[in-house]
C-alpha cells in the first residue's frame, strides 16, 4: 500500500512539472502518514487545478434563436406548397377569330351585316361564334373585349359628294341605332384606293344569349366592297 502511494506522488509531482507549475517538494515522512482517502482527495483536488489551468473558460457565445413547434410546421407546409395556377395558363373560356374569305359588296345608301367569316381555329374558345352569319354569342353575363379592323374600297368617284361616308360598327343583336355600340366613320369623297377602318372596346353583355356582329353602313352614291382577310375578333374578359 505505502509502494502505491509512492507512485502516485511521483505521478503528481511529474504532471506539475510537465505544466510549468512551481516545484512542490513532499517529504518522506509526509508520504508516510497520509492515509489513503487523504491521499486521493489530494490527487482529485490537483488534477482539477491542472484541467482549470489547461482549458480556460472564454466569454459565453450568441445564443441561438429557436424557433416554437407551430411556427416550423407552417414554414414546412409553405415551402412544401406549389403554385398551381403556374404550372398551367389561364383558361379561357370564350373566344374566336373570323376572317373574311372574299370580298362582300354593300350595295350603295344601304346598311348591311357581314356575314360568311372563315373562323380560325387557333383563337377558338367555345362554339359561341357562329362564322355563317358572323355572330357571337355570349355564353354568360361578363366582359367581353371586341374588335374589327375592316379593308374597304369604294366605287365609282364620280358619284362621290363631300358628305358621303362610311360607318362601321360592332352592334347589340342587330339593333345599332337603340343599342349601345362600337363604331366608326370615315369619309370616303378624298380618300384614294383602299381605306380601314379599325373598331375597338369592351362591351358589357348582361345576358348569356345576346349577341354581337359588325355593321356596315354605305352612306355613299357606289357600293363599297369590304375586302378579303378583314377580321371579327373576341374574348371573354371577365364576369
Amino acid at each position: 500500500m505505502l509502494l502505491l502511494l509512492r507512485m502516485m506522488m511521483m505521478m503528481m509531482m511529474m504532471m506539475m512539472m510537465m505544466s510549468g507549475s512551481q516545484e512542490v517538494v513532499v517529504q518522506p515522512e509526509e508520504v508516510q502518514d497520509l492515509s489513503p482517502a487523504s491521499s486521493w482527495l489530494m490527487f482529485l483536488n490537483n488534477a482539477n487545478k491542472e484541467a482549470s489551468k489547461r482549458t480556460p473558460k472564454g466569454p459565453p457565445g450568441p445564443q441561438g434563436s429557436i424557433l416554437p413547434e407551430q411556427q416550423q410546421v407552417k414554414l414546412a407546409d409553405v415551402t412544401s406548397k406549389t403554385c398551381v395556377q403556374c404550372e398551367r395558363p389561364p383558361r379561357v373560356p370564350a373566344s374566336f377569330l373570323g376572317r373574311l374569305p372574299r370580298a362582300v359588296n354593300v350595295p350603295r345608301r344601304s346598311l348591311q351585316e357581314l356575314s360568311g367569316f372563315r373562323q380560325a381555329s387557333l383563337y377558338q374558345r367555345g362554339q359561341s361564334f357562329n362564322a355563317s352569319y358572323g355572330r357571337f354569342t355570349a355564353p354568360l353575363h361578363a366582359f367581353y373585349q371586341l374588335s374589327a379592323n375592316l379593308l374597304l374600297q369604294s366605287g365609282d368617284r364620280v358619284l362621290m359628294r363631300p358628305r358621303d361616308n362610311v360607318r362601321a360598327a360592332i352592334c347589340l343583336n342587330s339593333l345599332c341605332q337603340s343599342n349601345l355600340s362600337i363604331e366608326s366613320v370615315m369619309g370616303v369623297a378624298n380618300v384614294r384606293g383602299a381605306f380601314r377602318i379599325f373598331l375597338t372596346g369592351t362591351f358589357f353583355l348582361q345576358q348569356a344569349g345576346e349577341y354581337v356582329s359588325i355593321f356596315v353602313d354605305n352612306n355613299t352614291g357606289s357600293a363599297v366592297r369590304v375586302l378579303p382577310d378583314s377580321f371579327f375578333s373576341g374574348i371573354l374578359l371577365g364576369a
